[in-house]
């Protein structure tokens, strides 16, 4: 078994084709096939399943694959610790963040970043939860910054950085929009719009809802997104209730403020932490950026209090 074919096995099932497999390695298409024959013949089982038209990844592949990509992670962290002890390392640090935290994170903490750290480049990726823990595995991104609790069989180191509250973004033309403190039992569920499946926060906010279980959403306008300013522009025009993280507060407009209510009696908050794994060299570059972004954010956003973090779904 070799790191070179369990990089072609993971290149093949990722383009899910020989060809663009192949080009992407810069190898033939034959001699993809024939590495990971090879590595097939050693293990004693299929990794591909080719009896099938479409491509596809056997139950023993799945998991023989899955823990394989720590061992990728392993080899780039080698081939790092071996760029540092050649004084060649760029110093690049790159962090994956998800879409609801983005734009309003990033402009808060950079210039501070980039000034206090200037030898760190900064390379950072906007992705959604899964994305980023799996990039973290095969060692093409250092570390994300999500929101946490998370379940995993991998075991991340997790730092919690703050934490924000839920708040509501209301209709001016609801019925609740006169309403300062609002129960989530009176919101009706068919008014709620929602982010696209896979954003984090539409888990989060699926469990305090309990709308998993609410199917009764009849109403003749749906709209899903990838950005909450577009949910609040949407609840805005076209009726309806948003949630959002505390954080987004800050960025609306002094005339929308009127739009914002809190949740009655919570006591759940959404929970913000970087993530990466045990054996990642540049644990100190990220220590740095923790640092920094503690730094830059509202005091009573870093103190979580008898409040309960909400998990991912």
């Amino acid at each position: 078994m070799t790191i070179i074919q369990l990089q072609y096995t993971h290149a093949l099932v990722k383009y899910a084709n020989y060809g663009r497999a192949a080009k992407s390695l810069g190898i033939s298409q034959p001699a993809l096939s024939l590495q990971i024959k090879k590595l097939e013949y050693e293990l004693g089982f299929q990794l591909i399943d080719r009896s099938r038209k479409k491509m596809s990844v056997t139950e023993k592949g799945e998991i023989f694959l899955k823990r394989s990509k720590l061992l990728l992670n392993e080899n780039k962290q080698l081939q790092s610790l071996v760029s540092k002890l050649r004084n060649d390392d760029t110093g690049v640090l790159k962090i994956g963040i998800i879409p609801t935290l983005a734009p309003y994170l990033i402009p808060l903490f950079i210039d501070q970043m980039n000034e206090q750290h200037d030898q760190i480049k900064m390379h950072i990726v906007e992705l959604l939860t899964e994305e980023i823990l799996e990039q973290i595995i095969t060692g093409d991104l250092d570390g994300g910054i999500i929101a946490t609790p998370i379940t995993s069989q991998i075991s991340f180191e997790i730092e919690p950085l703050f934490y924000e509250k839920f708040m509501l973004f209301v209709s001016p033309d609801h019925e609740l929009s006169s309403t300062e403190f609002i129960d989530v039992k009176d919101i009706p569920v068919a008014d709620i719009r929602l982010l696209k499946e896979g954003n984090c926060f539409r888990d989060q906010v699926n469990n305090i809802c309990e709308l998993a279980k609410d199917k009764s959403t009849t109403n003749l306008f749906q709209f899903e997104s990838n950005s909450i300013e577009s949910l609040c522009r949407i609840v805005e025009f076209k009726g309806g209730v948003t949630f959002l993280p505390e954080l987004t507060t800050m960025h609306i407009s002094s005339d929308r403020e009127d739009l914002i209510k809190e949740l009655k009696g919570s006591k759940k908050v959404r929970e913000l932490s970087l993530i990466n794994l045990p054996n990642q060299l540049n644990k100190e570059n990220m220590n740095l950026l923790a640092e920094v972004i503690k730094g830059s954010l509202p005091k009573h956003l870093l103190d979580r209090g008898k409040a309960k973090p909400v998990p991912i779904s």
